[in-house]
């Protein structure tokens, strides 16, 4: 992460929150859903974009709260009101991975907004939003 993304780090009280309601949630959770969540709590970089994967607006940080091969769980300290979102993620090696999510829902918990996503498609490395091909 470099000195531009740190100007949009999440608030240190969303992080604490996020571990908080996470540890909460899985603690004695039967899990139901067709892809199996996964704790994961993360600093994403997000990017909403249009259907054709271009830019709107300006890039922010969010939090991770789960993930899935389906989708990913978010928060943030704003409603997102974009349909779909680039999110880069660092992968356990150190590398990244570029994603488009479409967002499902984006409610209201506490101070913060918990965002419901699926993922879309893979994207290559920016710029570019070239979708990889399987």
């Amino acid at each position: 992460m470099d000195d531009a993304d740190r100007l949009h780090s999440p608030p240190a009280e969303l992080l604490r929150f996020v571990h908080r309601i996470v540890d909460e949630t899985l603690r004695n959770h039967v899990e139901e859903r067709r892809f199996p969540r996964y704790k994961l709590t993360v600093e994403v970089w997000v990017q909403p974009v249009d259907a054709n994967f271009e830019p709107l607006g300006e890039p922010f940080t969010a939090v991770s709260r789960d993930i899935s091969t389906g989708g990913i769980g978010l928060m943030h300290t704003r409603a997102i009101r974009d349909k779909y979102l680039w999110l880069r993620l660092v992968t356990h090696g150190g590398g990244t991975m570029n994603v488009v999510v479409e967002v499902l829902r984006c409610r209201p918990i506490s101070v913060f907004y918990d965002i419901g996503a699926k993922f879309v498609a893979k994207l290559d490395g920016a710029p570019g939003f070239e979708v990889s091909k399987p």
